[in-house]
């Protein structure tokens, strides 16, 4: 083909112009933990294949053996299909457009013969993508040896939402995993971690096999349960000091494993350090405040306004009195015991609270506002819009 030639030795603005486009438009490729380390040099090869395959007929089956090793690499790495058949879709429509500007300006009166030459070179990508796709499912599904560490990829994308069925079907295999079923996912920080530590990627706890996730504060674990509950999860986990960890509900399958770890982030919102695993379902209205940490704030700062303007160590005894009457189901008489204090002096810091904030503790609703309010002024701070706790 002409327009191959014409482009032939000149095709790095061309990868520049399709990368952009693939970071923009495929998540996979603009993530940087996620997207492959030599991207740029695999999409100029890419490229300069195609171009020769196209400008000497006798070299036309090199750019399907090309997408048939490229799609087998990318598929040991752990790269989804469904980014990999996208970034290579636009790759050839940038090439394309490449392909008709050199014609246009350095060979006007061949523009005409591209209009012709346009279904030719459409069915050209449509035998590669075809290879593309045939070579990522052979890859997957003879599961090479590669370590654990292959397996790493794969998680990662699951965690972060993706959820096209083709590709979670591709990450069963990898990760032998029922596609449906139970699943929990453990959100854990820690001082000190490493996302490159060479930790083993799955290992079994107390009857269950964790898939462990390295993160740069921490991990990530996903959890198959079959029929166990997840309180069974979090007594089974031992935290190393210094860790604080939270695990959010089951879910129904691979699928969804990226809200599992939106939820196992609320419960690790909640938890202090070295407490043991936080349980969401055991604190589902302080995952309520969590979702929405800035409402939260305005919700205490609306609640608890006139107390929280009290100089510091007034304000905080009263929020102490209150929560640890809370805690102790409005028993003024055990209060005053954790308080170190007559249970007069709690009776009146009660009392205070109510003439300050307009509420009383013994109407419903009221109680419940300030349940919620004093839970969200010790989850995101003082101060409104102030943010979790680090």
């Amino acid at each position: 083909m002409h327009a191959a030639g014409l482009v032939r030795g000149r095709l790095a603005p061309t990868v520049d112009r399709a990368l952009t486009r693939v970071r923009a438009e495929v998540g996979h490729y603009g993530d940087p933990l996620l997207a492959p380390t030599d991207l740029w040099e695999s999409a100029y090869l890419s490229l300069e294949t195609a171009v020769r395959s196209l400008a000497c007929p006798d070299r036309f089956a090199e750019s399907g053996a090309h997408a048939w090793s490229l799609a087998a690499r990318r598929a040991r790495q752990g790269m989804p299909l469904l980014a990999l058949l996208q970034g290579y879709r636009i790759g050839s429509t940038v090439l394309w457009e490449r392909l008709v500007e050199a014609v246009v300006d350095e060979a006007p009166e061949r523009s005409g013969a591209m209009a012709h030459a346009a279904s030719d070179y459409w069915r050209y990508v449509g035998r590669d993508t075809a290879l593309l796709t045939e070579s990522h499912r052979r890859t997957i599904a003879e599961r090479p040896p590669g370590g654990e560490r292959a397996m790493l990829p794969v998680l990662r994308t699951l965690l972060r939402g993706h959820s096209d069925p083709m590709d979670v079907s591709a990450a069963a295999i990898v990760l032998d995993l029922p596609l449906v079923g139970r699943y929990a996912v453990v959100r854990s920080q820690g001082p000190g971690r490493d996302p490159a530590a060479m930790e083993p990627v799955r290992h079994d706890v107390d009857g269950f096999r964790l898939y462990r996730c390295p993160y740069r504060d921490g991990h990530a674990v996903v959890v198959p349960l079959a029929e166990r509950p997840v309180a069974d999860l979090a007594r089974a986990l031992t935290l190393p000091p210094g860790t604080r960890a939270g695990i959010g509900p089951a879910v129904g399958g691979l699928a969804q494993l990226g809200r599992a770890r939106e939820l196992a982030e609320l419960a690790l919102g909640m938890c202090g350090v070295d407490e043991g695993p936080a349980l969401l379902d055991d604190h589902l209205s302080a995952g309520l405040l969590l979702a929405r940490p800035d409402l939260a704030a305005r919700y205490a700062d609306t609640v608890l306004g006139p107390v929280l303007d009290l100089p510091p160590h007034d304000s905080g005894s009263l929020l102490e009195t209150l929560e640890t009457w809370l805690s102790c189901h409005g028993s003024t008489d055990r209060a005053s015991e954790r308080l170190f204090c007559h249970r007069n002096t709690v009776l009146n810091r009660l009392h205070r609270l109510e003439r300050l904030t307009g509420k009383r503790l013994d109407r419903p609703r009221d109680l419940v506002d300030l349940t919620l309010a004093v839970d969200a002024h010790r989850l995101t701070g003082s101060g409104e819009g102030a943010g979790i706790r680090p």
